[in-house]
């Protein structure tokens, strides 16, 4: 099980040396592609009328948008330089990386590319950055493919510890399913399940059973029931366990119910500080 192709989603303004840096420690394990796609809107688009009577035109937002990313390119080439990491090749023996730019929504292109990429690593949504926002719904929501949410700080080692968060969902297992190579990985795997008040107290050990089928000796932690937040519950675990990575399904209840209640997905992307694997 490998992760060959890693498509990371970049902008004008926005820092991506996070998502670079997970993704070489990903990188690293399998002899990844690292695929980086710088994202800008048709000058036309982002031309409010306020800017537009102020005399700006949409060749003047070109000439900027190709600054920015003449910019970011430079600092790419200059990564891989400083890593060691080559330019694209077919032999699989080694990390790659490539860059490329695409200019209109950025959904499309997340979706197209995102649906032949092995993980995607998107940087945490920022509730005041509606880019990061909707890269991560078009990530988790319209690719099929395992979105991985950074911070802006990543601890070293992602792949040394990761807390599995199960449910029993359709979500949890999916993300399950793409952790696998992951936790392969793993120096050591955790299982932790929050139950809501009024579920069985019986320790849930089907996951453990199915993960030793592939040969991971995962750890069970709880169950407990808590009478608050899951979402908090999860993410002080993780801390007491000195997790590196979560791993969990996202909005596994509808999402217009996350939208309005304090949901788990929610208060994970709100409040956590490591990374978070998600699936939809």
């Amino acid at each position: 099980m490998m992760m060959r192709n890693l498509l990371l989603p970049v902008f004008e303004g926005i820092e991506f040396d996070n998502q670079l840096s997970v993704a070489l420690d990903i990188a690293r394990a399998f002899k990844s592609h690292i695929d980086v796609l710088f994202l800008r809107p048709k000058p036309q688009s982002t031309l409010p009328p306020v800017m537009a009577a102020a005399g700006v035109t949409a060749a003047e937002i070109e000439r900027e948008g190709r600054k920015a990313e003449a910019s970011a390119h430079a600092h790419f080439d200059a990564w891989c330089r400083e890593n060691g990491v080559a330019e694209q090749r077919n032999d699989l023996v080694e990390i790659t990386a490539t860059w490329s730019e695409r200019i209109g929504p950025l959904e499309s292109a997340i979706a197209r590319r995102g649906r032949l990429s092995d993980l995607i690593i998107v940087n945490k949504p920022d509730s005041y950055g509606s880019r990061t926002e909707r890269a991560f719904d078009t990530a988790v929501f319209e690719t099929g493919r395992p979105t991985l949410v950074v911070p802006r700080y990543v601890p070293a080692g992602i792949l040394d510890h990761p807390v599995v968060a199960w449910n029993g969902s359709l979500e949890a297992a999916r993300v399950v399913a793409g952790a696998m190579p992951l936790l392969h990985k793993a120096k050591r795997v955790s299982v932790f399940s929050v139950l809501e008040e009024g579920e069985s107290t019986e320790p849930d050990l089907d996951l453990i059973d199915w993960l030793k089928w592939h040969s991971i000796n995962a750890v069970l932690l709880g169950p407990s029931t808590v009478a608050s937040s899951i979402g908090s519950e999860l993410l002080k675990i993780a801390a007491h366990q000195s997790a590196t990575l979560l791993v969990m399904g996202a909005y596994t209840h509808r999402r217009l119910r996350q939208m309005l209640l304090p949901g788990v997905t929610r208060h994970v992307l709100r409040h956590g500080s490591l990374p978070v694997l998600m699936a939809h």
